[in-house]
C-alpha cells in the first residue's frame, strides 16, 4: 500500500510538472465588477507605453503593427492604431504622430470613440522577462473594462515573435472572457 501511495504521488508530480512547462507563458485576467464587455463590437488600439531597450527588439511602429496583426485570432472587430491617427488627421486636422506622447494619448482618447466602441492600450514592461500589460477602457468614458498580463519566458529574447504570440495571447483570452460573459447572461 504504501509502495502504491509512493507511485501515485510520483505520477502526480510528474503530470502537474508537465502541464506547468506546456503552459508557454504565465497570464493574469482581471475583470473589475460591474464591467460589460459583451457589448464592445469594435476594439481600436491605442500607441504602445514602450521603450525599445536593446536594437534587436521592435521599434515602437513595429510593435503598434504586431498587436493589430495579433487580431487575426479573434472575432472582435480591431481597429488599428493607424486608422484612428488618419481618421483624426482627416476631421480634426490633428496628427496624432507628431504630438508630443502625452498630447497624442490625451487626443486620442478624446476622438476614439468615433472610430470604436473601447480601445487597448498596451503597457510593455522590459524587465528580466517582458510583460505585456493590456488594459481595454470604454471610449468616450475612458472606464476600465478589462486587464490583461502576460510574462513571456525568460528564454524567450524582445523579439517580433515573441511580442507577436504574446499579443496573440491577449486576443484569445479577451474572446474567451467575452464568451463566457456571454455565457453567463
Amino acid at each position: 500500500m504504501k509502495k502504491f501511495v509512493q507511485m501515485a504521488l510520483a505520477l502526480c508530480l510528474m503530470l502537474l510538472a508537465v502541464q506547468v512547462s506546456a503552459s508557454p507563458y504565465t497570464d493574469k485576467v482581471t475583470l473589475p465588477e460591474g464591467a460589460v464587455i459583451t457589448n464592445v463590437n469594435r476594439l481600436a488600439i491605442g500607441a504602445p507605453l514602450y521603450v525599445q531597450v536593446e536594437d534587436t527588439a521592435p521599434s515602437i511602429e513595429i510593435l503598434t503593427q504586431v498587436v493589430a496583426d495579433a487580431a487575426r485570432v479573434t472575432r472582435t472587430n480591431v481597429v488599428s492604431y493607424d486608422t484612428v491617427v488618419n481618421g483624426v488627421k482627416e476631421s480634426k486636422g490633428v496628427d496624432l504622430k507628431t504630438l508630443p506622447r502625452r498630447d497624442a494619448a490625451k487626443t486620442f482618447k478624446e476622438n476614439v470613440a468615433s472610430f470604436a466602441d473601447a480601445y487597448v492600450i498596451l503597457t510593455v514592461a522590459n524587465n528580466s522577462r517582458t510583460v505585456f500589460f493590456f488594459d481595454v477602457y470604454r471610449s468616450g468614458s475612458n472606464e476600465l473594462l478589462y486587464t490583461y498580463e502576460v510574462r513571456a519566458n525568460s528564454t524567450d529574447g524582445n523579439t517580433v515573435a515573441t511580442f507577436s504570440s504574446l499579443s496573440e495571447q491577449f486576443y484569445k483570452n479577451w474572446q474567451r472572457s467575452v464568451d463566457a460573459q456571454n455565457k453567463g447572461k
